[in-house]
């Protein structure tokens, strides 16, 4: 029995929680992997799980034999990628999941920059706001907005996003004037949610001077903003939306900013992975590439008043 091999299964089906999912990982049979850890618990004379019809749990010595499993996994990574020396590229593959609206304008546009910084690595890049345990799903990093409550995963704050509110010229021409947020209900308005927050967005706008929090009166919810945005294209409401997201609308005049001095409460980013003591090298450099992209990429960092007043002049609401 290769030893090696069998800690790494073992790490596998702890990180995944099912011999499928790990089998798949591993792009291995998944009787190859049930046998693999049968043979070690055979060597070791312990069991080291708890295997159920619905699911996989640790024995008290599978606990202890799992964390030294992972340090002598690290540590042998660490010496071959010393040994490599610094010129070397990461190989293989990685899985990241994204927020829809950032995948699909700020990510997305710049991954040919990563294929040509790491050629020999490639992404599955998945877009969605879902709930997810991201070893369960095979995820090795995210990309999130919000609150975070996950104690096993490192958060890494990358930016604020300010959502502002936006409609199509032909909308705002056949309705009456919005001069303050109390205008807002009487307008036709969009919203969209999170799947993983299981609501939608509150209607809290604020201008650093008071706060207006508007009854939820939204007749058309969404799912994906980006789907939310194509709808006030086509004239359907006032919608919530990230300056990022509609920048080239505003520039074209497809799109224009409603009350632009006033903002929902900022939304963090974070960069979302499993603890750096077991990040691979070819995860970390999809982390440290996708963080500094977030932090020098101005549109992310836009306010909904900056984003008008860059394409329409002056606002003095």
């Amino acid at each position: 029995m290769d030893k090696l091999s069998a800690m790494a299964t073992f790490v596998a089906v702890v990180d995944t929680g099912s011999f499928t999912r790990a089998a798949e990982s591993l792009d291995l049979p998944k009787a190859r992997v049930s046998q693999r850890i049968s043979d070690l618990e055979a060597a070791l004379g312990v069991r080291l799980l708890q295997r159920s019809t619905r699911a996989l749990s640790l024995t008290k010595d599978g606990d202890v034999y799992l964390e030294r499993c992972r340090q002598i996994l690290l540590d042998i990574t660490e010496v071959e990628d010393a040994l490599k020396g610094s010129e070397s590229k990461p190989t293989g593959s990685i899985h990241v999941d994204v927020l829809t609206s950032i995948a699909r304008w700020v990510i997305a546009p710049h991954m040919h920059e990563f294929q040509a910084l790491y050629p020999n690595l490639a992404v599955r890049l998945g877009s969605s706001d879902r709930v997810s345990n991201l070893l369960e799903d095979g995820i090795d990093c995210a990309i999130r907005g919000g609150s975070l409550e996950d104690s096993a995963m490192v958060a890494r704050h990358v930016a604020d996003v300010t959502i502002g509110l936006y409609a199509s010229p032909v909308f705002l021409e056949n309705t009456e004037p919005i001069m303050e947020p109390e205008d807002l209900p009487n307008h036709q308005r969009m919203t969209w949610f999170s799947p993983r927050g299981g609501g939608r967005l509150a209607w809290q706008l604020e201008n650093g001077e008071r706060s207006v929090l508007l009854q939820a009166t939204e007749s058309v919810q969404f799912e994906d903003p980006d789907v939310a945005i194509a709808a006030c294209l086509a004239g359907t409401g006032i919608c919530p939306a990230a300056p990022f997201a509609v920048e080239a609308y505003v520039g074209t005049g497809q799109l224009v900013p409603v009350l632009p001095s006033w903002h929902f409460e900022p939304r963090p980013i974070h960069i979302v992975y499993p603890t750096r003591k077991h990040l691979s090298a070819k995860v970390r450099c999809f982390v440290d590439w996708s963080y500094e992209l977030l932090r020098k990429n101005e549109a992310v960092h836009l306010t909904p008043l900056a984003l008008a007043q860059r394409f329409l002049g002056s606002y003095g609401e």
